[in-house]
């Protein structure tokens, strides 16, 4: 017991540790920073309880330490298990370009885009000069504190990169992931009956039945939760396309992330919804 104690309070340590390196790193902006804090707490709850009922066993009931310890266990399971999701999901490479790519939105600053938009950005820079034909979807609201919406900044960077306007579709108007890969769903079913459609003689068009391919775009630590939406969005085998990411906040974004997808269930974004649109995966013709 002395030992679990210990390490009780150690991990108590260490996230009090690495919430400081946040601090000094980004700063108080960083989202979600202070849960490093909440998880110290408890680490610390339960170093103190530990010690408590080794010292007094007579003194609480024998049945609270076995259901404080299952209570803890089981969720430090279902967490971990969550997050190892969330890792194994980042190391993911795409084994096809896709002839759409959704590139999710990150924060814009008055002074320009934020490193983890300029890290999907570029990798969406990458995909177009392996395959010029992909069409990107640059999608992301104005949220607050962003100086312009992130869409018309991600247009903008990406043409002075030298991505041509033609091959990007501009989504401005929603913030979360669940809504973004909808919104730009819709404007694929849109675009892809205009590519279906000749424009004059020996125009080169889709079949009628042909069936775009769909990729998503985003930060490593992301991918899981915006392929699982757009699975249940309609798309079949979304091909997952992961972005750079910091290094020293890696950590941080993935407890994140997997706090974010036990939110997204819970509010039922991983439930198909009657309007979904179906997209069936295939190789390009």
């Amino acid at each position: 017991m002395k030992v679990l104690v210990t390490t009780f309070f150690l991990l108590a340590g260490i996230c009090v540790a690495y919430f400081l390196v946040i601090l000094g790193y980004s700063g108080f902006s960083t989202s979600f920073c202070g849960i490093w804090l909440l998880f110290a707490l408890l680490f610390i709850v339960m170093g103190v309880f530990t010690g408590r009922s080794t010292r007094d066993r007579d003194g609480m009931p024998k049945v609270l330490p076995i259901f404080v310890f299952s209570s803890f266990g089981f969720g430090v399971a279902v967490f971990a298990l969550i997050l190892g999701l969330v890792v194994g999901e980042s190391y993911k490479t795409p084994d096809t370009i896709p002839d759409y790519c959704i590139v999710m939105g990150a924060r814009v600053y008055s002074d320009g885009i934020s490193k983890t938009l300029m890290y999907r950005l570029d990798k969406a820079r990458e995909l177009y000069e392996e395959d010029k034909d992909t069409i990107f979807v640059v999608a992301g609201g104005q949220e607050k504190g962003d100086a312009v919406p992130e869409a018309l900044a991600m247009y903008n960077y990406l043409i002075m990169k030298g991505v041509p306007g033609s091959n990007m579709i501009i989504q401005p108007g929603y913030t979360s992931t669940a809504s973004i890969i909808s919104a730009s769903l819709r404007q694929i079913v849109a675009d892809t009956g205009r590519r279906k459609t000749p424009k004059g003689p020996g125009d080169k068009v889709w079949a009628e039945d042909y069936i775009p391919s769909i990729g998503i775009i985003t930060s490593d630590y992301h991918l899981l939760r915006a392929v699982r939406v757009a699975e249940k969005q309609g798309v079949e085998s979304p091909v997952p396309i992961g972005a750079e990411s910091d290094s020293i906040l890696f950590a941080h974004q993935c407890v994140r992330e997997s706090l974010a997808f036990v939110k997204d269930y819970l509010v039922g974004n991983f439930t198909m919804s009657e309007d979904t649109i179906s997209f069936d995966r295939r190789k390009k013709h």
